[in-house]
């Protein structure tokens, strides 16, 4: 009885203890947090100036490189290929001979062709001269008249189905695809034969904004840089400009670039145009990390005093960097640059040097 009274009363000063020293971390924890936040009072920022700037309206955009020439190439004639010359990666020119179909019995129909053909146009011929002395009739003559028209006929069908048979390239490229082998056959539900490419030129579609599509026009130059290729450049030029905006209100801008050969570009790869624009008149200006939001309802955070304030503006033209300010702010503000994330309105900061 007496041993299990003192465990009882060990047991108890352990839990005053114990809860005295709970208490005592819980007073240190709220004096380190009360210290904190007079510490934290402001959330540090970067800003930078509104400043009117002579612009070049020089602008950049991204697209992808697209060949400017690729097409799949079907057979018109139907039948067994009895030879294919090409490999997939292979350049071909225009007219190289790529397959062959079967087409020795379209060869002789071209011979049959031609030697009746050969013979009615001599009778014609013949019958012409006749006709003049009374030899034949008129309806004789008629009839062969109309006989070299039906046999004209079928050696140019014969002539077409055997040019058919034997497949070409119909201009410079590489073959990106092959659909056939030797021995499979043609029809004409299934008569694709190669995909082939153009890489001599590629075109790229980019998205020009309201503001930039009305200057794209004006363009001194444009240059296409790409991924795979730094410090590249490649000369390029307006094909068309759209003439309608998508529902992001973008237009679209094709350019054709003109391929390097020891440097070439492939369908698929990233790169980025830049138009180089005749000098403007100056224009207030702030680095585009400033703009919360969306450039279509444009906020930033203004530094006053030792507070931001939330200062809604109009965007005009964007630049790599840069976005134009049509309204809404004044030359010499200062726009928060980086920290934006912990603002909110009126809260206090401290400006990073």
């Amino acid at each position: 009885m007496k041993k299990t009274i003192i465990t009882i009363a060990v047991l108890v000063v352990a839990i005053v203890a114990a809860a005295f020293v709970l208490k005592g971390n819980k007073a240190d924890m709220q004096e380190k947090t009360e210290l904190a936040k007079k510490v934290n009072a402001t959330v540090p920022v970067q800003v930078a100036q509104a400043k009117e700037e002579s612009l070049s309206g020089s602008f950049t955009v991204t697209g992808n490189f697209q060949p400017s020439k690729e097409i799949t190439i079907a057979s018109e004639a139907s039948g067994k290929i009895v030879s294919v010359q090409v490999k997939e990666g292979q350049f071909v020119r225009e007219g190289q001979v790529l397959a062959q179909l079967e087409h020795e019995t379209l060869a002789a129909e071209v011979r049959s062709a031609e030697v009746s053909f050969q013979k009615i146009k001599t009778d014609k011929t013949r019958y012409e001269n006749l006709i003049q002395t009374g030899g034949v009739s008129q309806s004789q003559v008629d009839d062969i008249n109309m006989n070299y028209v039906t046999a004209e006929s079928r050696l140019i069908s014969a002539k077409k189905k055997l040019s058919d048979a034997i497949i070409k390239a119909p201009f410079n490229g590489y073959i990106n695809k092959k659909y056939i082998e030797v021995g499979s056959y043609l029809s004409q539900q299934s008569n694709k034969v190669f995909d082939i490419v153009d890489l001599s030129k590629l075109k790229m579609v980019v998205n020009a904004t309201e503001a930039q599509v009305l200057a794209v026009s004006n363009a001194k130059s444009v240059t296409v840089e790409a991924d795979v290729y730094p410090g590249t450049t490649y000369t390029a030029k307006i094909n068309f400009i759209g003439a309608k905006a998508d529902a992001a209100l973008n237009y679209p801008v094709e350019l054709e670039i003109t391929n390097i050969i020891n440097k070439p570009l492939r369908g698929g790869m990233f790169g980025r145009a830049s138009f180089a624009l005749p000098n403007d008149k100056p224009a207030l200006v702030i680095p585009r990390t400033a703009v919360i939001g969306s450039v279509n309802d444009a906020q930033v955070f203004v530094v006053e005093g030792d507070v931001v304030k939330t200062k809604k503006f109009v965007a005009g033209r964007q630049f790599a960097n840069q976005v134009e300010v049509l309204s809404g702010l004044s030359a010499g503000e200062h726009v928060v640059v980086s920290g934006q994330i912990n603002l909110s309105e009126g809260t206090k900061v401290s400006v990073l040097k």
